[in-house]
Formats: C-alpha cells, sequence, structure tokens
C-alpha cells in the first residue's frame, strides 16, 4: 500500500486534474486522498458546486479519500492553505508522499526556492519592502531575486509554482517525512483564458459557464452532468450573488469588530469601514479598498471571513478534526490504515476523521467545537450564494458518497467492511450519495 496525497479545490474538477490523478497513478501511489477546500476557496470566492458534489465527482475520477480543507484556512494565504492541508495529510499517518501540479517540475528547484523562500521571510529583510506598499509575495520574490538570483525567482511568477513551494515548506515545518512528486501541468496555465487542447483552467470554465459557453471537452462527463443539474435547479453558486448580504454587513459593522478579521491590520480596518459606507456595490468597494498591498483576491476573502465570522484567533488553531466528504473501498483502506498505525506510535498531529459531523459537534475541545460552527455556519451561508436557495443544515442532511471500486463486490462483504471502519472513523455510507438534496 503506497498512499500519496493532493491538496486540491476542484472548483470544478477538469480534466487537468484527471491528468495529475493517473500521473500519480503511474508514479506507484495504489491510494490517493485528496484535501479539498470545501464550499469557499482560496481566491477569495465561493465555490460553483458545493463540496459534496465536487468530492463525489473526484472520486469518480480517480481519488479515493476526500477529506475537507477546514474553511478557516481555505479563505487564508497560500501559506497557510498549504500548511493546514499538509496537517491533515500529516494527521493521517499513513501517507507516503504529496504530489501537486506545477509548471516548473524540477524538484531541485523547487526546494531550492523553497530555501530562500525561508531564509528571505526574516522580518529585519522583508519590513522595509512592505513599508513601501509592496504586497508580502511581491516583496518576497524581490529578495528572493536578490538573494538567490533571477533563476530561482522566476519560479514564483506563477501562482502553482508557489503553492508548490508552500507545501515543500510545510512539509519542512512539520517535519514530515513524505515523498514529494512534482507533476507538471499539460495545457493552459493557470487562470489562463485560452484554452488548449482538452485543457481549459478552472477560472476559464468557470466564466464558459457563467457564460453559456460549451465547455464539456475540458471536462469528464460528472462535472458537465453536475453543473447541468445545477445550472437547471439554479443551484450553481456565485460570489455576486452574496452582494447584498455584503453590503449589509459592512454597513452594520464598526472598525473595531472589523480588525479582528484575518488579514486586516495597519490601519485596514478603517478603509474598509469607510469603503463600506460610501460602496453601492461589491465592485466598488473592491476599488475603493485595493492597493499594492491589499489585492482583490485577499480583500474578496476578508469579505468572506467577515460574512462567515472567522476571527483571526481562529487561524492560531490547527485542524481539531478531518471531516470525510466522500470515499471509495480504497479510501476505507486508508482510514484503517491510519488507525492501524497510530494505534502503533503515537501521531503529534492526529486527529479525529469522520464522516459524521454530529459526532463532531459533542467533540469536548473547544477547538473542535468552534470549527463545527465554522464548518455548519459557513455551509448555511454558502447556500444564500446560489439563485434558488437550499434549506440550511446540509452538513448533517447531505448523502456521503460512497463508490464502490468493483461493483461486483456487494452485499456483506462490503457491508462489512463498512461496519469495521465505521466503528473507528464515524464513516456513514451512503452508496453513491447526492447534492443538492
Amino acid at each position: 500500500m503506497k498512499t500519496f496525497g493532493i491538496i486540491a479545490e476542484y472548483n470544478p474538477f477538469h480534466n487537468g486534474h484527471k491528468y495529475h490523478i493517473d500521473k500519480v497513478r503511474e508514479a506507484g501511489a495504489t491510494h490517493i486522498v485528496a484535501v479539498m477546500s470545501g464550499n469557499y476557496v482560496q481566491r477569495g470566492d465561493v465555490a460553483i458546486i458545493d463540496k459534496f458534489r465536487r468530492a463525489e465527482i473526484a472520486v469518480q475520477n480517480g481519488v479515493d479519500l476526500v477529506i475537507e480543507l477546514p474553511v478557516t484556512y481555505s479563505l487564508s494565504s497560500a501559506e497557510l492553505f498549504a500548511r493546514s492541508g499538509m496537517m491533515l495529510l500529516g494527521a493521517l499517518g499513513c501517507v507516503d508522499g504529496v504530489s501537486f501540479g506545477c509548471e516548473n517540475d524540477s524538484l531541485t528547484l523547487l526546494k531550492e526556492a523553497a530555501e530562500a523562500s525561508i531564509k528571505a521571510a526574516v522580518p529585519e529583510k522583508i519590513r522595509p519592502v512592505l513599508e513601501q506598499g509592496t504586497p508580502y509575495p511581491q516583496a518576497l520574490q524581490q529578495i528572493i531575486g536578490l538573494e538567490a538570483g533571477p533563476l530561482i525567482s522566476e519560479i514564483f511568477d506563477d501562482p502553482n509554482n508557489t503553492l508548490a513551494v508552500e507545501y515543500i515548506k510545510a512539509l519542512k515545518f512539520l517535519s514530515l517525512d513524505m515523498e514529494i512528486l512534482p507533476i507538471k501541468r499539460v495545457g493552459a496555465s493557470h487562470d489562463s483564458d485560452t484554452p488548449s487542447g482538452i485543457y481549459a483552467s478552472a477560472s476559464a470554465i468557470r466564466e464558459m459557464i457563467e457564460d453559456g459557453e460549451d465547455f464539456n471537452a475540458y471536462v469528464p462527463e460528472q462535472t458537465a452532468k453536475a453543473v447541468t443539474e445545477y445550472e437547471e435547479a439554479e443551484y450553481l453558486c456565485y460570489f455576486e450573488n452574496l452582494e447584498r448580504e455584503l453590503l449589509y454587513m459592512l454597513r452594520k459593522s464598526v472598525p473595531q469588530q472589523l480588525a479582528l478579521l484575518p488579514d486586516v491590520g495597519q490601519g485596514l480596518e478603517n478603509r474598509l469601514f469607510e469603503a463600506g459606507k460610501a460602496a453601492a456595490s461589491l465592485d466598488e468597494f473592491l476599488e475603493m479598498c485595493k492597493t499594492k498591498r491589499y489585492t482583490m483576491a485577499k480583500l474578496r476573502r476578508i469579505l468572506l471571513n467577515m460574512y462567515i465570522g472567522t476571527l483571526n484567533s481562529d487561524l492560531m488553531m490547527p485542524p481539531a478534526f478531518g471531516r470525510i466528504l466522500a470515499f471509495n473501498d480504497r479510501g476505507i483502506e486508508i482510514i484503517k490504515a491510519s488507525g492501524a498505525k497510530n494505534s502503533e506510535e503515537p501521531n503529534r498531529l492526529a486527529v479525529p476523521f469522520s464522516s459524521d459531523i454530529k459526532e463532531l459537534v459533542s467533540s469536548p475541545t473547544p477547538a473542535a467545537k468552534r470549527f463545527v460552527q465554522l464548518t455548519t455556519l459557513s455551509s448555511d451561508l454558502y447556500a444564500l450564494a446560489a439563485r434558488n436557495v437550499k434549506r440550511s443544515g446540509t452538513d448533517f442532511t447531505a448523502k456521503i458518497a460512497k463508490i464502490s471500486i468493483d461493483e461486483e463486490i456487494i452485499g456483506e462483504q462490503i457491508a462489512d467492511s463498512m461496519i469495521d471502519a465505521g466503528d473507528s472513523t464515524g464513516i456513514e455510507v451512503t452508496k453513491g450519495g447526492k447534492s443538492p438534496e
């Protein structure tokens, strides 16, 4: 058994994601676990399709187990996004390697870039550059260029490379001994508007969906089917649909409240407060607040954290549990291997893993209760981003997809394996579970 981890968003799942998974299999992985952003994504947006359906599609296309990256981290910086994802992979205790897509798949250069980034992020080096109004990523890259040279600095020109470096840094920070498998992206680059062959970026596909264009050539059939179903039911979610809710919250907020949000500091709360009172649309608000330091993505994350109620103090807590969103027979084997390994030697990152949110509600730890609160509330509020608003409580009512690898393995054999896993993990299995309802 050789288990590899992937940290992803699958917003939506497309042919490039399938290519990545297939390459990980070709490299020798027998089992694959994905830590996936839930209903909110790192670019400061709502996922176009909800987490349960996206997780199911991932398992239908080669992933064996999907674990939710808590919203606290999916709406945070690239560094915290990567580190928390690695924490959950490390918490399983049975993940042998990690793989990610990137434009430059030279592991040597990526490791050098990670070391250069660590050395450049010293406060006395980076503070003077930040004080000039330079955004943190650009300030860091500027110092790396001076200290490590242009070849290493150019690694950071691409967002996927930047995330790759953060994954490597997270492994080092957490002292996790995992094999690293970078996979060079094929076709369209990150955020590219131009498809290439059967590949298009997730942002281009989302734009096609919103504009009513044909995108089927760039996604597996399960994604195309889900988009059609959600579009007909008016369940596709868009950030713009939250405009009135966000403007309402801005207009009722005071600077002292805004200062408690993640990424808000150095007087930004006053700028947010003034713009919130003056702006008549989200676009106007964002234009009024945008600076070199505060990008659109960061401002959108701040807005969504305000909407959900995430506080800066929430980012100080490591993941308190792993919420299972979808799995197959091999996914059960991953959970079993996790429990077996942890029973032999303590895992300092270990947390409970369960598909049943009700089990996690009763957790005795304040951190777990807070994570459950943010998870369930954020899902209820996410539903407002669709034209046709769903009922609240989907984290308690949605069916967790169990995809059978071999349809001939049915009946008592598969039931026994589910019971065994459920005793220790809280897995609540419903074969082929579907959302929206």
